[in-house]
């Protein structure tokens, strides 16, 4: 157990971390009950908002603030209306931050998530105290319904084009939030576009964003209950991502005197173009730290395999997708890979032909006019062809490794600076912390 764990209401004295479990319901009577007994077990204060229940929920949330002590770690607010979950989060987040807690830990109530995760979330975000913690949800021995899986890639990648983010699960509704930068996060969204809203903002405002794999519970006892409604929300998430795009097209970077545009901000779009193909990073991962030299010696790898293989009409697209999927630098690959053209474009193609003969026939090529003659020019031809895509394949893959290791070498013997890997750091490229260890490997 970590310290903030050790001793029951450790987290609500004062001091620099005090967590708070904000828990939304609506119509959860049949689950929130064990939800909340396993919350206690955590020694957190908890915050439920129930947000306009019309079932049993609200007899369930008189039972346990009576069987509690009095203390004021059991706290109940109540919606007369359902709002939506943006809206419960938003008042269990004010009611928090009036009674002096600095972080505020979500879960869902519907039995889907697993109170016993909040331990490792606190403790990530005890060591971050400005980040966003997000609980990814891993996939158990009982996989998500497709539609469920289909939305959160979808989500997933929509929020890395507008900040660049790349992000595990946009969706999970067990995070930390830390309170002092929910006036950059909030961005106004409606039920369940704001938890994917505050990542985008995230970005655009510089604050850190760290994963941390949880376990997920798809079959909870008597059924999982779910308020998403499948036309309505839909609607209201392409409109508040269409309204996200737009921003980070043109407006992102006015918002820089509101606290969206730090030194650690992603920045708008075309910003963000700009950074990924400038020289300037470049060089500053020839002279950053080894994450980034170890990707400038692989994006020159990658552009000698891609000045190898035939490829031609599609080369250029390929290397620009290659160094956004790998974070490579777009200007290395492509510059390398232009080396396919001739002059020297020819010495590659006959490498491959070579290599693509030795393999298909165990022996050098010749000249083989013979075999012109009694085949056929276009049969040769076809020959020469199927040589060349064998061989290229190998070729390719010789020369990559071979450029990658001499970039590597030559790049250790160029001296480090450290005002470079700050820079690199704020550039874009890293907006998500990777997953802790104990995050079970996800």
């Amino acid at each position: 157990m970590t310290e903030f764990f050790a001793q029951p209401g450790i987290c609500s004295t004062p001091g620099p971390v005090r967590f708070v479990v904000v828990a939304p319901v609506y119509n959860h009577g049949g689950a929130v009950g064990a939800v909340l007994t396993a919350l206690g077990k955590t020694h957190l204060p908890i915050i439920v908002v129930n947000d306009g229940s019309t079932d049993a929920t609200r007899d369930v949330l008189a039972g346990w603030l009576a069987d509690g002590p009095d203390d004021g770690r059991r706290d109940v607010c109540e919606h007369r209306k359902n709002r939506g979950k943006a809206s419960a989060l938003r008042t269990g987040f004010g009611r928090a931050a009036a009674r002096g807690f600095t972080h505020v830990v979500t879960i869902d109530t519907d039995g889907q998530h697993d109170p016993a995760e909040i331990e490792r979330l606190c403790a990530a975000a005890a060591g971050a105290p400005r980040s966003l913690v997000i609980g990814v949800r891993e996939l158990g021995d009982v996989a998500p319904p497709l539609a469920s899986r289909i939305g959160r890639a979808v989500s997933n990648r929509l929020v890395w084009w507008e900040c660049g983010v790349r992000i595990s699960d946009s969706q999970s509704g067990m995070r930390v939030y830390p309170l002092d930068a929910l006036a950059e996060l909030d961005g106004g969204a409606s039920r369940y576009g704001f938890e994917t809203q505050v990542i985008s903002r995230a970005g655009w405002s510089g604050v850190a964003i760290i994963e941390v794999a949880i376990r997920c519970i798809y079959e909870v006892p008597g059924g999982r209950t779910t308020h998403f409604r499948l036309v309505f929300d839909t609607v209201l998430a392409v409109r508040m991502h269409a309204a996200l795009l737009a921003r980070a097209l043109f407006f992102v970077a006015a918002d820089k005197a509101g606290g969206v545009g730090g030194p650690m901000a992603t920045g708008s779009i075309p910003g963000r173009l700009l950074r990924w193909i400038s020289p300037v990073r470049l060089l500053r991962m020839a002279r950053g730290e080894s994450g980034g030299r170890e990707r400038l010696a692989a994006s020159v790898g990658t552009g000698l395999a891609m000045a190898t293989l035939p490829l031609y009409g599609i080369k250029t697209l390929l290397c620009m997708w290659l160094s956004a999927r790998f974070r490579l630098h777009p200007l290395a690959v492509i510059s390398v890979s232009s080396l396919s053209t001739p002059p020297i474009g020819f010495l590659f193609i006959a490498a491959s032909i070579f290599a693509g003969h030795v393999m298909m026939h165990g022996s050098r090529p010749g000249l083989e006019l013979d075999r012109v003659r009694t085949s056929g020019v276009w049969e040769m031809l076809g020959t020469l062809t199927v040589e060349w895509v064998v061989g290229s394949l190998v070729v390719a893959t010789v020369l990559g490794l071979v450029g990658y290791g001499l970039v590597r070498v030559a790049l250790s013997r160029v001296p480090q600076r450290m005002d470079d890997v700050s820079a690199a750091e704020g550039n874009g490229e890293a907006g998500v912390k990777p997953l802790p260890q104990a995050a079970h490997g996800l």
